[in-house]
């Protein structure tokens, strides 16, 4: 399960176009993007169905 680095929320959305890749915190008080090389999870291990 993913978990945001900035507020520890666990509700994300996987972001990736042709200058973004990572993560977008859906937190009420968070909203952060987090790139995919802050992650230290491995994305072919993101369970989408967690989110």
């Amino acid at each position: 399960m993913w978990t945001c680095p900035y507020c520890g929320g666990n509700h994300g959305l996987p972001f990736h176009d042709e200058h973004l890749d990572g993560m977008l915190c859906l937190g009420a008080d968070c909203g952060r993007f987090v790139e995919e090389s802050v992650i230290q999870e491995d994305s072919r291990e993101w369970d989408y169905m967690d989110l």
